[in-house]
């Protein structure tokens, strides 16, 4: 497993993460299909794990999304049972 990113790093990637998230609520007026909330969540969850965002950062950006229930990024980061 690789090291985390430097703080700074993990500081600007959030910034770009919450961004990128704004503009396409923003395309969609305001509610992101469910396929892209999917992708969305996946894509934050990879991004955790990898230690590219700091947990805090990953909740906050969540907190953007629409929920999605069921919500096959949960499966995927913390496994099934």
């Amino acid at each position: 497993m690789s090291a985390p990113a430097p703080a700074s790093a993990r500081a600007h990637i959030a910034a770009e993460l919450a961004a990128r998230i704004a503009a396409d609520v923003d395309h969609y007026h305001g509610a992101l299909p469910h396929p892209l909330a999917c992708a969305w969540r996946g894509y934050l969850a990879a991004m955790l794990e990898w230690d590219l965002i700091r947990v805090a950062d990953y909740d906050a950006l969540l907190a953007r999304l629409p929920q999605v229930a069921d919500n096959p990024a949960v499966a995927i980061l913390r496994g099934r049972d």
